[in-house]
């Protein structure tokens, strides 16, 4: 495959700036001092370039005092939710610096701190009101608003430009933890440059009916999707609304549509479903839907169920299946045709559907042909060598599809212990499975299995060793035990409320002729009881 010209957001941004300079970047949320919502404050390309440029001139005279060089990493870890937040991060960009990108879904500082030690980090910037109880081993600087800052005095750094498509341009973490811990996922050059250019699909700067593209955010620019997300629009010449809640509530969305032209919705498919349920029995909201040019969701799956209404009403919907090492890898087909659902590779892109062997399959998966997606390494959009197979120099996703079509495939969940929370953010099962049966399987229980799948955070089963024990203690017993392992956690994979913590009979968790986990049997046979424990959370 021939190389690609390497673009970076950066580039792009000052190509738009320099060409387009009138033309809305963002609409910005404005607040009275009372906390009283005055609509959108609109910010051009020019604009939101002088804001990246003022950044730029006053990290890097900062950083520089703190002993810290151009094409150091540096952390961020910010609510990443705020406009200021996105000129601080593209501003860093801008200085030379390589962002390593924390969500404060981490709120262990000791987490942090190894994290940047892992990259070779320098220095980190964080949210002001966390500087106090932030204790790491690199220097740490408050996140500041730099828009008013008189720096025109201060130098700016040189652009950087990527001399090679393995350069890294910035790290994101693994949506999960591994071994207790997140993995720094470097986004480099070749990768970033090829999804930009292959997103035209979803990231249209005018849409078919003529209107430019505006679409609302889908959350914190710490996170590769909505990084991802503005990154990909601003390269078309397109505008991002950033919304007001998080996610953007259907009250938001009528008023974005009605005053604002929004064109396009990128959301998380738990959050949709939501969205779409409701527009059942609200005519406005149906309407609004059903305005845009594009309603893209992804994470997990629609309901079927909800995805078709949805079709039979006229909303356009379009899933795109992705991960943080992959960025968005296949795309609905759309339209409203029977492969209307259906996933397919997106252009460019020379992905292995691989038979799994020996896979137990579930009875609604049993006697389907199940397929590994693997990514070579000669595919632009191939993560970085320390992320894949040493032997093969392949990417092995462990997501798991059936082809209905030719070319044509349905997701059929994965090969291995992780499974997508509500957020859609990943949650490594089995770790939390091993930690309670290690602490525990001596004196209090005989089995573990952990469940939540498109649940806010996990939930853990246990069988008790006896039959007779007490539930709340055993209970509180448990979680007590475990804690100190999911305070490190990301918030969403932590088990940290003892009503997340079920008792069931002896024998009763479902389980394989081969003894392992049938986890969504488990989910399908307490399911009620779940439905329960999460309505009050």
């Amino acid at each position: 495959m021939a190389p690609l010209p390497i673009t970076t957001h950066i580039s792009k941004l000052i190509d738009t700036a320099t060409t387009q300079p009138d033309l809305p970047a963002l609409k910005i949320p404005q607040f009275s001092d009372g906390g009283i919502s005055n609509g959108w404050e609109t910010i051009t390309f020019a604009h939101f370039l002088r804001d990246v440029e003022n950044a730029a001139r006053y990290w890097a005279n900062e950083l520089s005092q703190k002993g810290v060089k151009y094409r150091d990493v540096v952390g961020i870890w910010v609510k990443g939710l705020s406009y200021i937040d996105g000129v601080l991060i593209w501003g860093l960009l801008r200085a030379g610096y390589i962002p390593q990108l924390f969500s404060l879904r981490l709120t262990n500082s000791d987490v942090i701190s190894t994290l940047l030690e892992r990259t070779g980090g320098k220095a980190v910037v964080v949210e002001s009101e966390w500087l106090k109880t932030v204790n790491v081993n690199q220097p740490s600087l408050p996140a500041v608003d730099t828009r008013t800052l008189d720096v025109n005095h201060l130098p700016l750094p040189p652009v950087w430009v990527p001399a090679s498509g393995d350069d890294t341009v910035m790290i994101f973490h693994s949506s999960g933890s591994t071994s207790g811990m997140p993995k720094p996922i470097d986004t480099t050059a070749r990768w970033l440059n090829f999804n930009i250019k292959t997103s035209q699909d979803i990231f249209q700067a005018i849409c078919t009916d003529g209107r430019r593209s505006v679409m609302a955010s889908n959350g914190s620019f710490c996170h590769l999707a909505a990084s991802f997300m503005m990154l990909s629009s601003h390269a078309r010449g397109g505008c991002v609304v950033l919304c007001k809640n998080m996610p953007c509530t259907s009250q938001e969305i009528k008023l974005l549509v009605k005053e604002h032209g929004l064109t396009s919705l990128f959301l998380f498919a738990s959050f949709l479903g939501d969205i779409i349920r409701e527009s059942r029995t609200d005519k406005e909201l149906l309407e609004a839907l059903q305005s845009l040019s594009d309603v893209t969701y992804g994470g997990l799956p629609l309901e079927s169920e909800v995805a078709n209404w949805a079709r039979e009403q006229g909303v356009k919907l379009t899933e795109g299946f992705g991960s943080t090492e992959m960025g968005i890898g296949l795309l609905s087909v759309g339209g409203d045709g029977p492969d209307a659902a259906l996933l397919r590779p997106i252009k460019g892109a020379t992905y292995k559907f691989v038979p799994i062997q020996d896979h137990e399959t579930d009875g609604d998966n049993a006697g389907e042909k199940l397929l590994e997606l693997i990514i070579p390494p000669e595919c632009h959009n191939c993560p970085p060598k320390s992320l894949r197979n040493e032997a093969t120099g392949d990417f092995h996703t462990g997501d798991l599809f059936v082809e209905v079509m030719p070319g044509k495939y349905q997701f059929r969940g994965r090969n291995d212990d992780w499974i997508k929370t509500q957020s859609s953010l990943r949650c490594d099962t089995k770790a939390i499975e091993e930690n309670v049966m290690e602490l525990c399987a001596q004196d209090l229980i005989n089995r573990a299995v952990v469940v939540g799948s498109g649940r806010p955070s996990p939930s853990i089963l246990v069988e008790p060793k006896d039959g007779k024990a007490d539930h709340l203690y055993l209970r509180e017993e448990i979680l007590r035990r475990i804690t100190p392992f999911h305070e490190r956690r990301y918030m969403h994979e932590r088990v940290d409320d003892s009503r997340f913590i079920l008792v069931v009979p002896q024998e009763s968790l479902p389980k394989t002729a081969k003894g392992s986990v049938q986890r969504k049997n488990v989910e399908k046979h307490f399911q009620s009881s779940l439905d329960q424990i999460y309505a009050i959370a």
